[in-house]
């Protein structure tokens, strides 16, 4: 009973201050419509109302103050919710999505706290879909460890970004695990490059992370722990990931590569690949993709994505979608899906407001 009321609270208190500040944000998105498919614990069709289909609900604080000398102090706090119950996402946190302070200059920019990782921005950058809806290719790499914490985002961490010249840039980041007895248990290194000119967006990461814990709702690798003979259900997990937007101007195209590691010395292989498209349709956008999730430990485990969306804006901050996706696993796999070898299927339709 206490948290809604602590974070109600907060949120007020936040809103009074984005009011007296000029450099404080208050900032949005409000999505939620109509959900029909087979739900992933029973492979059963459902209608349901979902939040966050196309771009996940959220509300947030941003900042910046001027420090003199080129220097200047930066934070961000957002918070993802449920609009189709009001409730808190990310594990019940308050600012489960981001939370972190830090500083900014000619050396470029240190930031202290809970942070998306390496491996998050090049594929938020890279999927047509913007990792949201039914072609989301963080669920699909590394068999959808791309949506789970530590690989998506990071608490205690962190992060060093700067833009370099002639359009490359470079970023890397800590996760401590604080642990006793050991420096490196439970925590996390990443590390990108980038390089943007032109028509061209182009971006790889790297990410070591010990301690992922398989056995987490989210973590659709945890189901098949048994098959493919990991040592526990708490694994190391490296990743590794290249992709790149290219604009022809009147449609881009979008492409990603994915090597994933799990457990003691890499005992689950897997090899993940998406290539999708975004294109104009009179006012409105198209955007398609194709993902697959190749674990090349199993005879049978090669799963397939498929999405399609349309999205129609009524102004430029309230937009409506249609969009439809399928997934064909098989036999020894079951992503987006209950039990191995069955098909995922979901067709969904909505209004996002963003403000």
């Amino acid at each position: 009973m206490k948290t809604p009321i602590i974070a109600a609270g907060l949120l007020v208190l936040a809103s009074g201050a984005s009011s007296a500040q000029s450099n404080v944000t208050l900032y949005g998105i409000v999505d939620v419509g109509l959900r029909y498919g087979n739900a992933a614990t029973s492979n059963d069709d459902t209608l349901s109302v979902g939040s966050g289909q196309q771009r996940a609900s959220r509300l947030g604080f941003r900042g910046t103050e001027a420090l003199g000398n080129g220097l200047s102090a930066s934070f961000q706090l957002e918070s993802g919710f449920n609009a189709d119950d009001g409730t808190l996402g990310y594990g019940n946190r308050l600012f489960g999505r981001q939370s972190w302070v830090g500083l900014n200059g000619a050396f470029g920019s240190i930031r202290f706290g809970r942070q998306t990782t390496a491996l998050y921005d090049v594929l938020f950058t890279v999927d047509p879909f913007v990792i949201n809806g039914t072609g989301n290719a963080q669920r699909v790499f590394g068999y959808g460890l791309g949506k789970t914490d530590p690989l998506s985002r990071a608490d205690n961490s962190v992060t060093y970004h700067v833009d370099m010249r002639n359009g490359f840039g470079f970023s890397a980041g800590h996760a401590f695990g604080e642990r006793t007895g050991g420096f490196a248990s439970n925590s996390s290194d990443f590390a990108s490059v980038s390089y943007v000119t032109g028509r061209w967006n182009v971006r790889a990461a790297y990410q070591h992370s010990d301690g992922v814990d398989l056995g987490a709702s989210s973590t659709q690798l945890g189901a098949l722990v048994p098959a493919v003979h990991l040592a526990a259900a708490s694994v190391k997990v490296k990743g590794a990931i290249a992709g790149a937007v290219y604009d022809f101007g009147s449609f881009k195209l979008h492409g990603i590569y994915g090597d994933t590691r799990a457990g003691n010395g890499g005992a689950v292989v897997m090899r993940s690949y998406m290539t999708g498209v975004t294109v104009g349709a009179g006012r409105g956008t198209i955007c398609a993709s194709w993902n697959r999730n190749d674990i090349r430990n199993l005879r049978d485990g090669v799963s397939d994505q498929y999405g399609l969306d349309y999205t129609y804006p009524l102004s430029k901050r309230t937009l409506l979608y249609a969009a439809a996706g399928y997934t064909n696993n098989g036999g020894d796999v079951r992503l987006n899906s209950a039990r191995n070898g069955f098909s995922g299927r979901e067709v969904e339709t909505g209004i996002r407001h963003t403000f």
